[in-house]
């Protein structure tokens, strides 16, 4: 009889615990950024290339996909320091009003220019051997 009590009390924990949940989730209401408008998600793409011009508002690479060159321009947020016509750079931009808007160029910097640390070499000390002191 026990365990029959037992039994029927856990099956009813178990309906209880996911009418519960069911009923909570159906109410989830999602938030918009505003009011009466869609929440708008915003896709970050990247690239990479060799820089062809540089201006304060704008950006143009060139890049080879599958064999095929293409040019790829970027409006900026801020005008480039480091960044100068001939170098290869990584960039991270999104979408905006069908234009494309820089958010991240990197200067990619190529492996060979990384120089990996040098170790010294270790300098061998010859073992001193211990002399009996004659009397």
């Amino acid at each position: 009889m026990r365990r029959l009590m037992a039994i029927v009390l856990s099956i009813g924990m178990l309906c209880a615990s996911a009418f519960l949940y069911a009923a909570t989730s159906d109410r989830a209401e999602k938030i918009s950024p505003l009011p009466g408008t869609a929440a708008v998600r915003v896709t970050k793409m990247r690239a990479a290339g060799v820089v062809i011009e540089v201006t304060d508002m704008a950006l143009k690479i060139e890049r080879k996909v599958k064999d095929k060159v293409e040019a790829m321009e970027f409006a900026l947020e801020k005008p480039l320091v480091k960044i100068k016509a001939g170098d290869k750079v990584r960039v991270s931009y999104i979408t905006r009003e069908n234009q494309n808007v820089a958010t991240k160029v990197v200067a990619d910097v190529p492996q060979t220019a990384i120089k990996k640390a040098k170790v010294p070499p270790e300098v061998k000390v010859a073992p001193v051997v211990k002399v009996p002191a004659g009397k």
